[in-house]
């Protein structure tokens, strides 16, 4: 009942502020049309920056000729096996295909040259022209895991050119939509909610960005443990005995970033729809879970499953977000890991947008 009466509370919020008149739009009409990942002033301040997005303009141009590889048919097998991660083509073509569209978008919200925005539109177009159904659960999870770059890219150069988006919003609201795993329990739940997000933001469904916020604070008050942890990540190995075998928590840091990128992404775009999430009681959920994090990623030692699994831990620096979280929840062991460089999961470029 009360999860119904939250979920009731905030879409009357959001209906009011459906109804609000922002420069002379309502709200719906201002989350369809503009970018949903930076503000005017972001963009504005990385062009008086050049040295700032110098390598990601660079690797636009490389990147200019890239075609997309799109499947009618997305249907990757499992990631994991008993003995470790199954490589597929399919998938790792869709995740780089999303990341070529998400640094062209960028380049084009900085440069305003319209070769970036055309070809950040030709990959998106490609994917949604073609894709026709996602039989697989492992298809399902990696539409999770990399749509959402796709979905912010489209949001910067919709209005571009005279593209025309409606294969994409199909894409987005027919085939994407019910898949989301916004209502499982682990580091699933999370990225479906930053799916959902961004579709409602793309899309400016209100209804659907309240019931997001509202998954996103139910997960943090699930998820987070009261020292910060994440107990149903730290745990992690690195085949399908998820949670055990003789690797157990060697991937449990790893996790623990790839469950707190997907929940910082979604709280910057409650931000920016004026549904901002960060100085909640869920807020402070989120930044004890950045200070473990932060603690563990400076000193991998101290982490629980450290000394079990001889002194190594994967994936330790995949920390780039702590690059947004740091603007909002600063501590000095986020800080040092900044400054310390080396960071990962940078695909959304967090180091060259918010440091």
């Amino acid at each position: 009942m009360a999860t119904i009466f939250r979920l009731n509370q905030l879409a009357r919020r959001g209906m009011v502020f459906a109804l609000t008149v922002a420069g002379g739009m309502s709200a719906p009409a201002a989350m369809a049309a503009g970018n949903i990942w930076l503000t005017s002033a972001d963009i504005g301040l990385l062009r008086s920056q050049p040295a700032r997005t110098a390598a990601l303009m660079q690797r636009c141009d490389k990147e200019i000729d890239v075609q997309a590889a799109p499947v009618a048919v997305f249907a990757p097998p499992a990631h994991y096996s008993k003995t470790g991660v199954v490589e597929n083509a399919m998938a790792k073509r869709f995740d780089s295909d999303g990341g070529v569209a998400f640094r062209a978008g960028l380049c084009y919200a900085v440069s305003q040259d319209m070769r970036y925005a055309q070809h950040a539109q030709a990959m998106i177009s490609a994917w949604a022209d073609t894709l026709q159904s996602v039989p697989s659960e492992q298809g399902a999870s990696d539409i999770n895991f990399d749509l959402p770059q796709y979905v912010i890219a489209a949001s910067m150069v919709r209005n571009v050119h005279g593209w025309n988006d409606a294969s994409f919003r199909r894409l987005l609201t027919r085939i994407a939509l019910p898949l989301s795993h916004s209502d499982r329990k682990n580091n699933h739940a999370n990225w479906g909610v930053f799916l959902n997000a961004s579709i409602a933001a793309y899309t400016g469904d209100v209804a659907l960005l309240a019931s997001s916020r509202a998954r996103w604070l139910e997960l943090m008050d699930s998820e987070v443990a009261p020292d910060g942890s994440l107990p149903l990540e730290i745990c992690r190995s690195d085949n399908n005995n998820y949670c055990g075998g003789d690797r157990k928590g060697i991937n449990g840091l790893s996790y623990t970033h790839y469950t707190l990128l997907p929940t910082t992404a979604a709280a910057r775009l409650f931000d920016l729809q004026g549904q901002a999430v960060w100085h909640t009681p869920q807020g402070n959920k989120l930044a004890a879970a950045y200070r473990a994090a932060a603690a563990w990623t400076l000193r991998p030692e101290t982490f629980p499953y450290y000394q079990s699994n001889g002194g190594h831990l994967n994936g330790v620096y995949n920390a780039a977000y702590f690059t947004l979280l740091q603007r909002q929840f600063p501590n000095a062991d986020g800080g040092q890991v900044i400054a310390n460089g080396k960071l990962g999961m940078n695909a959304l470029e967090w180091v060259a947008v918010f440091q």
